[in-house]
């Protein structure tokens, strides 16, 4: 099944859309975070997608915590290692070409995408509207995010289609009323699948 004819612009969530961030940011997650948090059943599941702001405000209210978990986050952004998502690069390329309007929506911050940008030179003009996580007032589910896209860019969000790997940036496009379209980069294709009007392993396929 197509994207529909209607849709007029594309926004991508970052880590496990475009970059093959997810197992890096898994295995840190898990090596150095997850024994810090609280035992709560799923937690993973809760964490990924959303905002760092958003995961200290839940999880990590004393000041040391604050300090102690930025810091952490910020050594591991600084040498992670990244790749385009298998098809990505070209995908945007050709719907740049093809008259889309392209926007990034990510729960990174400015300085994690400054570092990106310096990476990968080019990478910054692929989009034409980039929301980050110092955009916005509420980390997904919430769908602030995808809605102040679609502002910025002067579609409205049933002409518009995300592109999304975590629950919380499904249920977060799912909500904003726009089509969704649900990597299985994170998860599997079936937990995705009720959440995306289509599912796909990444861009190599017909989309």
């Amino acid at each position: 099944m197509p994207i529909p004819e209607n849709i007029k612009a594309l926004l991508f969530d970052l880590d496990g859309v475009i970059l093959d961030t997810e197992a890096g940011y898994t295995e840190f997650w898990k090596t150095e975070l997850l024994p810090l948090m609280p035992e709560e059943e799923d937690i993973f599941s809760k964490i990924k997608g959303a905002t760092l702001k958003d995961i200290l405000d839940r999880y990590f209210p004393m000041p040391e915590q604050r300090s102690r978990v930025t810091a952490l986050v910020d050594d591991f952004e600084g040498r992670m290692k990244t790749d385009y998502i298998p098809g990505a690069a070209e995908y945007l390329a050709k719907a740049k070409a093809a008259g889309y309007r392209i926007a990034l929506v990510t729960s990174s911050s400015r300085k994690k995408m400054a570092k990106i940008y310096a990476r990968y030179p080019g990478f910054e003009d692929r989009f034409d509207v980039a929301v980050t996580a110092d955009d916005m007032l509420r980390s997904k589910p919430d769908p602030y995010c995808y809605l102040l896209a679609s502002e910025r860019l002067g579609i409205p969000p049933s002409q518009c289609c995300v592109f999304e790997d975590s629950i919380l940036g499904l249920r977060a496009g799912r909500d904003a009323g726009m089509y969704v379209v649900g990597l299985a980069t994170t998860n599997p294709a079936e937990t995705i699948a009720p959440l995306a009007d289509k599912v796909i392993s990444d861009f190599t396929v017909e989309i």
